[in-house]
């Protein structure tokens, strides 16, 4: 009997570490002190996860310029979506009533849970990065385990996640 206790107690251990929650890491900077962020535009590129990460940032009341909209007001002023990160795209940006600009890179898995993401918010009026966080997903043992599937976020989980993140930085 002491034995059996004695193996549980040596296998919960490593049981625990096959395992990992999804984790956030974050900038240093613990508020943004600027202009107040009301309107977001999005880059093009950030597929899936991107377009998320905005139906919950609309969600929680900021407004959205979606990927093509944003593309559409930088051809407008001749600036191409490759120059998004310009003064010249900021100026045009803020004169189109944008705060701040979203870049959103992810990477997704076979079965379309999202493995990684990084995210970068820029504001327009500065130029500066007002948020930039990584997000890792979880995982559990094997991959399609039920511990794995216990433990992995799916796309609106992981953009909810993210989104909160994003909006304890600019509130």
């Amino acid at each position: 009997m002491r034995f059996r206790n004695f193996a549980i107690l040596l296998f919960v251990p490593f049981l625990l570490s096959a395992c990992a929650t999804a984790r956030i890491a974050q900038s240093a900077r613990v508020s943004y002190g600027g202009p107040p962020i009301h309107t977001i535009a999005f880059a093009p590129g950030g597929g899936a996860l991107a377009d998320a990460i905005g139906v919950e940032l609309f969600n929680d009341g900021i407004n959205v310029v979606d990927p093509n909209q944003t593309t559409a007001i930088l051809g407008h002023v001749g600036i191409s979506e490759i120059q998004i990160a310009s003064p010249e795209s900021y100026a045009a940006l803020s004169k189109a009533g944008v705060d701040a600009v979203l870049v959103v890179k992810g990477v997704m898995s076979q079965d379309g849970t999202p493995e990684s993401a990084s995210v970068r918010l820029t504001s327009v009026s500065r130029g500066e990065v007002i948020a930039g966080l990584t997000w890792q997903n979880g995982w559990g043992g094997m991959r399609g385990s039920m511990a794995d599937r216990t433990m992995r976020k799916n796309l609106s989980d992981a953009s909810s996640e993210i989104s909160s993140a994003l909006l304890k930085r600019i509130r």
